[in-house]
């Protein structure tokens, strides 16, 4: 079970905010392109923060590995919340590049219940390929007790305010009610 989200204010830095994915968003939605240009959907959980770059698993079975090894700019986005106007939610831009399989000792020694899920499973769990995305823009907002809160992150020009990046307008943008 995931953390409640605490309450949230300016001095939320850009690790904090990374850490807040991690540690209180289920699952999160990726949205990808693929190389016809095409937006698709899968739905991820981030396994942990390290450095500023936040690392996750996928099997190489599904098209979502194609996509984001055919494309490695991703958006992705998460609510929690049984209404809008009482929940948390954040987006996320960035690049996903895939790193070494040691990571995948990592996210099971992190996150027990994949052992549950691979039992007598060896071939399945040969197909998880470990990704760590570096974020470049990121939003979060409470909604919760009737306060409207929205801070963006800028990860590239940290002392720099937030601003469009052109790279990312091919980038599907999830939004969730």
């Amino acid at each position: 079970m995931r953390q409640h989200v605490p309450n949230l204010d300016t001095n939320l830095t850009n690790n904090d905010f990374l850490d807040l994915i991690v540690s209180c968003f289920h699952s999160a939605i990726f949205g990808t392109v693929d190389q016809n240009g095409e937006p698709h959907t899968n739905i991820v959980d981030i396994d942990f923060n390290e450095d500023g770059r936040l690392i996750f698993a996928t099997t190489n079975q599904k098209n979502f590995y194609r996509n984001i090894k055919g494309n490695n700019r991703v958006c992705l986005t998460a609510l929690r919340g049984r209404e809008t106007l009482s929940s948390v939610g954040f987006t996320l831009k960035g690049y996903v590049d895939e790193i070494s399989p040691s990571y995948i000792d990592k996210i099971l020694e992190i996150k027990p219940e994949m052992h549950r899920i691979y039992a007598n499973k060896t071939k399945d769990i040969n197909t998880l390929c470990p990704f760590a995305l570096t974020p470049v823009l990121g939003s979060v907002y409470d909604l919760r007790e009737g306060r409207a809160f929205q801070k963006q992150f800028d990860f590239m020009n940290e002392k720099e305010p937030v601003c469009s990046d052109p790279h990312f307008s091919d980038t599907l943008l999830i939004l969730c009610d």
